[in-house]
C-alpha cells in the first residue's frame, strides 16, 4: 500500500500494524529528500528485520531527476564554479539553470557527470545495507530523468542503479507511454498509468465525473466503451515483455490522482475495478484510503490523512470486498504466476481467463448490465467471489455468463484429479 497517512517519528522505527487488514506484501517508505519536506534519512530507522520476518518488502522512493535547491550538493554547485559538483546540474553560461518543470527550487540532475553516477550509486548502496534493508524504489519521475535536451541517458541510468542495488527492484514512475524505458537493462517495471489506469477510468468512469484534465491531458475523461480499453490495454502490454508487465505496479489511483471512488461515482463500480486490480497481471497497489471509499478530485485532494482513528466514517463493505480480493489473490496461484488469455469484451463487460497447468481462473467484470454472454472453450468451475451460480457447461460445450451489473465473478477450475 502506498500513502501518506503515518509518519516515521525522529529515533523511531516505522510504525507496523498489530494486525495485516489487506494481507499486503509490501510497505512504500518515502524518507526525505533535502530541500524537501519531510524526515532526514539519518534519523529514520526502518524495522526491517520485522518486516522481513512477516514476509513483507520495504520499497524505498528515489528521486533521479533532481534534488531541491537546499542539497548540498546544489547549494556547492551555486557557490563555487569550479565545485565537482556543478557538472552535477544542468547550468547556463548565464548562470541559470534547468529545473523540474521550471521549478527552480528543483534543480534537475545532469547524468553525464560521473560524480554524480557514483554519488548516487551509493546512496543506493546505502540504502541496501543494514539497518535499512531496502528491497527496492518506485523511480520517481523516471520519466523525465536522464532526458534534457539531446541528452537520454534514461536505459543507462536504469541500469547504473540496477548493477549498484544488486536484486533489488526499480519500478518507474510514468504517466504516459513508459514501453521504451523498460526491457534491455531499463527499469523492471513501471507504474502502469497508460496500460492500466487510464483505460480502466475511461471505460468505467462515473456519468457525473467532472474532472478538468485525464491525468494532465486536457478535456477531461473520455468515455470510452470495453471493447476500446481492452484495446488500449492490450497495446501497451503487447510492447514491453511478459517480466516487465508483471512486475509493474497496476494501480487505480495514487497521490498525483483522483482517488477511484470518485472517478467511477459509486462502490459497485469501484469493486469491479478493485477486482481486475486484484486479477489481472502486474503487482496491485492500494492507494490508502482507496479500500475504505475515500474521496479525491487530484492528487492534492487525495493526499488527506488516513482517518485511521474515525472508523465510522469508513465504507466497511467496500473494506470487506477489498479483503476478499487480496485473498482471492494470495491463495489463488494463477491470478499471481498464471498466464493471460482474453475470451471476451463488448461495451459493458469484459471477460479473460488466468491459467497454469493445474488450475484455471474465468474472471467477468461488468460496468452494467447487458445480455448473458456465451462462451466455448473455457472451463466451467466453483463460483470463488461475487455470488453467482457455478458454471457448468452445456453439452455443446457452452457456458452463460450472467448479465447483472455492475458485477465481478470469479470461477475457479482445478485441472488436477
Amino acid at each position: 500500500m502506498a500513502g501518506r497517512g503515518a509518519r516515521a517519528q525522529p529515533g523511531h522505527q516505522l510504525p507496523l500494524p498489530r494486525r495485516r487488514p489487506l494481507a499486503e506484501r509490501a510497505r512504500r517508505h518515502r524518507p526525505r529528500r533535502p530541500g524537501r519536506p519531510g524526515l532526514p534519512a539519518r534519523r529514520v530507522r526502518p524495522a526491517a528485520g520485522a518486516v522481513h520476518t512477516r514476509g513483507w518488502r520495504i520499497v524505498g522512493d528515489v528521486t533521479t531527476n533532481h534534488t531541491g535547491d537546499a542539497h548540498p550538493w546544489f547549494t556547492a554547485a551555486v557557490s563555487d564554479v569550479d565545485a565537482a559538483e556543478r557538472a552535477m546540474y544542468y547550468f547556463h553560461a548565464s548562470g541559470d539553470y534547468e529545473s523540474w518543470m521550471g521549478v527552480k527550487t528543483l534543480p534537475k540532475l545532469n547524468w553525464a557527470s560521473p560524480v554524480l553516477r557514483e554519488r548516487l550509486a551509493e546512496v543506493v548502496r546505502a540504502w541496501r545495507r543494514p539497518p535499512y534493508g531496502l528491497d527496492g524504489w518506485r523511480v520517481d519521475v523516471a520519466n523525465m530523468t536522464g532526458r534534457c535536451g539531446a541528452d537520454a541517458y534514461t536505459h543507462k541510468v536504469a541500469a547504473f542503479l540496477r548493477a549498484a542495488a544488486g536484486d533489488g527492484l526499480f519500478v518507474a514512475e510514468h504517466a504516459h507511454d513508459h514501453t521504451g524505458d523498460l526491457d534491455r537493462d531499463g527499469w523492471q517495471g513501471t507504474m502502469n498509468y497508460a496500460g492500466f489506469l487510464r483505460p480502466l477510468w475511461t471505460w468505467l468512469r462515473g456519468d457525473d465525473l467532472d474532472l478538468p484534465h485525464f491525468l494532465g491531458v486536457p478535456g477531461g475523461v473520455p468515455r470510452r466503451d470495453g471493447v476500446a480499453a481492452l484495446a488500449t490495454m492490450r497495446a501497451f502490454a503487447a510492447r514491453v515483455s511478459w517480466r516487465a508487465l508483471t512486475h509493474s505496479w497496476t494501480l487505480l489511483g495514487s497521490h498525483d490522482t483522483a482517488r477511484i471512488r470518485t472517478v467511477v461515482g459509486d462502490p459497485y463500480r469501484q469493486e469491479v475495478a478493485a477486482g481486475l486490480l486484484m486479477t489481472m497481471p502486474g503487482t496491485p497497489m492500494v492507494f490508502a484510503g482507496d479500500e475504505i471509499g475515500l474521496r479525491g478530485v487530484d492528487g492534492e485532494d487525495s493526499r488527506t490523512p488516513m482517518p485511521w482513528h474515525r472508523a465510522d466514517g469508513w465504507d466497511h463493505a467496500t473494506f470487506a470486498r477489498y479483503r476478499a480480493l487480496v485473498a482471492l489473490r494470495r491463495d489463488t496461484p494463477a491470478l499471481r504466476h498464471g498466464g493471460l488469455r482474453w475470451v471476451h469484451a463488448d461495451a459493458d463487460a469484459l471477460a479473460f481467463v488466468r491459467e497454469t497447468e493445474r488450475e484455471s481462473v474465468l474472471v467477468l467484470a461488468r460496468r452494467a448490465t447487458g445480455t448473458p454472454v456465451q462462451l466455448t472453450g473455457v472451463p466451467g468451475g466453483s463460483n470463488v467471489y461475487g455470488g453467482a451460480a457455478d458454471l457448468r457447461p452445456d453439452t455443446t460445450g457452452t457456458v452463460t455468463l450472467p448479465a447483472d451489473g455492475p458485477s465481478f465473478q470469479v470461477w475457479h477450475h482445478s485441472h488436477e484429479r
